[in-house]
């Protein structure tokens, strides 16, 4: 009895000969570079048409904006953080400032119940719900969050002098 296994390279075997003996086409195969025949050492330059110059202006814009973005609110949160690291991580959340994310009938339904926002507790809620904010380590988050602010912005600093350029050389070839 023959095993199943050694039909597979009978099968393999049979394939590879018939290739080898098949009439040879009019033209060889090619592969596409870099492994066949060689293409150009440079990419085509962008086409510069309005629309691609039109999606360079609106990226060059996002780009700012992420800056500008990293800069402003990325600041204010980590000022945050370091405050409240000297406050303590029970003051991290103004239960005040919950206020402005709630839709009226949020509101509603908290004052019908008699909650008034500026008492409520926040360390004591997180520890009945199971987070112990003993736990949560201000110092790093706070390392963590100017490390994240200061590669958005080299992130963006590097995007926006990138598109900059490139609509330069589309403005040149215009």
């Amino acid at each position: 009895m023959q095993s199943r296994y050694l039909s597979v390279p009978a099968a393999v075997l049979a394939v590879v000969s018939t290739v080898a003996f098949a009439q040879p086409s009019a033209e060889p195969a090619q592969l596409p570079p870099p492994f066949g025949a060689p293409g150009p050492i440079f990419p085509a330059p962008p086409s510069c048409s309005p629309q691609f110059q039109r999606l360079l202006k609106l990226q060059l814009d996002g780009m700012r904006r992420l800056q500008s973005l990293s800069r402003s609110e990325g600041n204010m949160l980590c000022s945050t953080l370091e405050s409240t690291d000297q406050l303590g991580v029970g003051k991290l959340i103004d239960p005040k400032l919950l206020q402005q994310w709630l839709t009226p009938d949020q509101k509603d339904l908290l004052e019908s119940f008699g909650v008034d926002l500026s008492k409520v507790n926040v360390g004591k809620i997180m520890r009945r719900l199971g987070i112990d904010l003993s736990q949560i380590d201000l110092r790093q988050l706070t390392h963590q969050c100017r490390q994240s602010q200061g590669e958005i912005d080299r992130f963006a600093t590097s995007e926006v002098g990138r598109l900059e350029r490139e609509i330069m050389l589309c403005d040149d070839r215009i």
